[in-house]
């Protein structure tokens, strides 16, 4: 087999997955704005994020076995024309709050494909050799763009206002959609009749009883909730405990993607020659020192985005490892696994953001502490992974599931 890394599926991989995160981060910055435009408060307008998460999430259970029956291309094309729908709704009802938020709903309902088959399909197209590369390139956009997004929606909402960020996500999504019905090669050679519900829910329950699904898919449910806790917490740190201003905070928010970078470049240079195992042993090390940083650095804007510097290079690592082994085995359900990984990544993060809120957390140090814990739960998810893996491979049980 040729050692050539191919890069037009993992390309096409990234242009997928940014349009799930950017449909999110990119409206962060214009909610004040259309709170002030319809008379609403910070809880109402809030709604526009939680209609989006109430199609994304759930959709990706439909989307992932449906792909591994009919294919992934024409399930991508659809999700996408359905999320361009509700944009367009969106814009042209922008006159009326309800509209927004059902456009919303939609775009969320089509978006829900994208995360799925952007994993799918590199599970299609990599062998072991180059799967864990490809995800770390992955990892890096699904982890930048959450960072970035707010960067650029700010700015679009400071000069041209907040209807639109609403159409620059409508031009950039088609944009993206067009592409893929040109470059987007069918990745799944073989297809099927689409499979009765209990059957799907048959494979869904083998994976949640599987301590290998468990435990690989769990390393991206904590990671995912760092980034998301992350984003919510540290501008509140920066800008009312430290008194930055947002333009600020925006310019400082950039450095951690560059750990993102650097996580990804390190796990790509060292996972060759260490492995994957060693690769997620590390992470949670790193995420345990930046936690204790947290707890023990002055309050200062440096010291903060350090911290946050450190924990993404630890998501940098992790990610891709943990995603690669996670489909391993699963080949032609590949789709399934992702959609249940990705869901129960999406629930988790938002159940234990909104716990940690509720429960008062709004200092860097509080972060501090979580990241220990979370590193504690990484090292433990890590051994019980890789345990049941090597039994699997005694038993010669390690091969395609479901």
């Amino acid at each position: 087999m040729s050692d050539k890394f191919p890069l037009r599926p993992v390309l096409l991989a990234c242009l997928i997955v940014s349009i799930g995160q950017l449909s999110v981060g990119l409206l962060f910055p214009a909610l004040p704005s259309i709170a002030q435009h319809f008379s609403l408060n910070a809880e109402q307008v809030q709604r526009l994020i939680s209609y989006y998460l109430l199609g994304f999430g759930p959709s990706q259970l439909l989307y992932g076995p449906l792909s591994d029956a009919i294919g992934r291309k024409p399930v991508l094309l659809i999700g996408i024309a359905i999320s361009i729908v509700g944009l367009t709704l969106t814009v042209m009802g922008s006159d009326h709050f309800s509209l927004l938020l059902w456009g919303r709903f939609l775009q969320g309902l089509g978006a829900g494909c994208c995360a799925v088959l952007a994993r799918a399909s590199l599970r299609d197209s990599y062998s072991y050799q180059h799967l864990a590369q490809a995800m770390t390139w992955l990892g890096i956009v699904a982890s930048f763009c959450p960072i970035a997004a707010p960067v650029i929606g700010g700015f679009v909402n400071h000069h041209f206002g907040w209807l639109s960020v609403f159409i620059v996500m409508l031009s950039y999504i088609a944009l993206v959609w067009l592409t893929l019905i040109v470059c987007f090669t069918e990745t799944i050679n073989t297809k099927s009749h689409v499979p009765p519900i209990k059957h799907v829910l048959r494979d869904y329950k083998k994976l949640i009883t599987s301590s290998y699904f468990i435990s690989f898919s769990g390393i991206g449910w904590v990671n995912y909730s760092m980034v998301v806790v992350a984003i919510s917490l540290i501008p509140f740190v920066m800008q009312v405990q430290i008194g930055m201003t947002s333009d600020a905070y925006a310019m400082w928010a950039l450095i951690p993607a560059f750990g993102l970078l650097l996580g990804g470049g390190i796990c790509n240079k060292l996972r060759p020659r260490l492995g994957s195992e060693n690769m997620l042993k590390i992470a949670p090390c790193l995420q345990a020192l930046a936690g204790l940083w947290l707890i023990i650095a002055p309050l200062t804007p440096a010291s903060v985005i350090a911290g946050q510097f450190l924990m993404v290079v630890a998501n940098g690592i992790a990610f891709p490892c943990a995603q690669s082994q996670l489909l391993l085995p699963f080949g032609r359900k590949a789709g399934t696994a992702a959609a249940l990984g990705g869901a129960l990544q999406m629930v988790s993060a938002s159940l234990l953001s909104m716990t940690l809120m509720m429960l008062g957390m709004s200092k860097a140090w509080h972060l501090g502490v979580l990241l220990i814990c979370v590193g504690a739960i990484g090292t433990c998810l890590v051994r019980a992974g890789f345990s049941e893996k090597n039994r699997l491979d005694d038993e010669g049980n390690f091969k395609e599931a479901l």
